[in-house]
């Protein structure tokens, strides 16, 4: 009869929105193994828009996000300001550069991979830290014709996939 194994996964949070990770590793094999957690296959998780996720990210790292409209500042404005946009102060007054700059902040923005493996004790019983690895896949897709590169044709840019690893 096959063991019996318990496997213990973790949440977090980024942007206001929970990332369950699945366990690949059974609680009695972490001192060996370590502890090894993902996205599951086929599982992607939807943050907000570019610019309300952004900011909230960069917020969480600690840093001021002062380009980007915060929904404080989008109320005060009267509706001239939407929240999630670029502060019109900071870009030059061009108006093809600031409705880029909108375009890719209004894209919906998914967390398509998210892998993190923080080894166990080797055989002589020490940790190889340097075997600490992650990865963190972003995807933004735009919705509708906002990304339509040339008129006249079906060609569209759908949206950009943005990758983090340290992994082989």
């Amino acid at each position: 009869m096959a063991e019996t194994k318990v496997f213990f996964g973790v949440s977090l949070e980024l942007a206001g929105k929970t990332i369950s990770l699945e366990p690949k590793n059974a609680i009695n094999e972490i001192k060996e193994k370590g502890i090894e957690v993902e996205l599951p296959a086929g599982e992607r998780v939807y943050l907000g828009t570019v610019g309300t996720s952004l900011g909230s990210i960069i917020g969480t790292l600690g840093v001021e996000a002062d380009f980007i409209v915060t929904a404080d500042e989008a109320a005060q404005s009267g509706g001239t300001l939407k929240e999630g946009a670029i502060d019109p102060d900071v870009l030059p007054d061009i108006t093809v550069l600031q409705n880029a700059a909108n375009l890719l902040l209004e894209a919906g923005l998914y967390v398509d991979e998210f892998h993190v493996r923080i080894p166990g004790a080797a055989t002589n019983g020490t940790v190889a830290k340097d075997k600490t690895a992650y990865t963190v896949g972003l995807s933004a897709e735009w919705q509708d014709d906002a990304g339509k590169l040339i008129d006249g044709l079906d060609l569209k840019l759908r949206g950009i996939y943005f990758k983090v690893s340290n992994e082989e």
